[in-house]
């Protein structure tokens, strides 16, 4: 049912990879000119947004000391002295991105992506259930946060990839 969902993460997924490969470490911690956001926040926030997927579909966060700097409606402000590091921002995502689109086509039952989803960011908007809640998160939210993170690499000096 999500075939083409996580074809499209996959997609996105090696993107992530390669545009996260090139944002220096001394950039993680820069506000981007245009979107305002940190590189480790972005990486950070796609990491925690696939752990609270596969919670969705009834696994666990990796993360959930990460939930005050990285949730939905974070502030964005993430401390230099927070300890991450770029590997392991790019490791987290892989790891969530990766758990979700294999519980997405092994464990996504229709009745499970019937189920209303409960995230209160959503109410009064067409997305209604945990299939829409994995689907967003999959594709469009994975996206567009990927864009802002090709924007900080843009902004650091490289040349487009695509």
């Amino acid at each position: 049912m999500l075939t083409s969902a996580v074809a499209i993460n996959q997609f996105q997924l090696a993107g992530f990879q390669k545009i996260a490969a090139d944002i220096p470490d001394a950039a993680l911690y820069q506000v981007a000119a245009g979107h305002q956001h940190l590189p480790v926040w972005v990486m950070g926030h796609l990491a925690l947004t696939g752990e609270m997927g596969v919670q969705a579909l009834g696994g666990t966060l990796q993360h959930p000391e990460w939930m005050p700097l990285f949730a939905p409606g974070s502030s964005g402000d993430v401390p230099a002295d927070s300890g991450l590091t770029k590997q392991t921002l790019v490791d987290a995502v892989t790891t969530a991105y990766t758990q979700l689109q294999k519980m997405a086509l092994e464990d996504a039952t229709p009745e499970i992506l019937a189920q209303p989803h409960g995230v209160g960011l959503f109410d009064g908007t067409p997305i209604n259930t945990v299939g829409d809640i994995i689907t967003l998160l999959l594709t469009n939210h994975f996206g567009f946060h990927l864009a802002q993170l090709s924007s900080c690499r843009r902004e650091a000096g490289f040349a487009p990839l695509f």
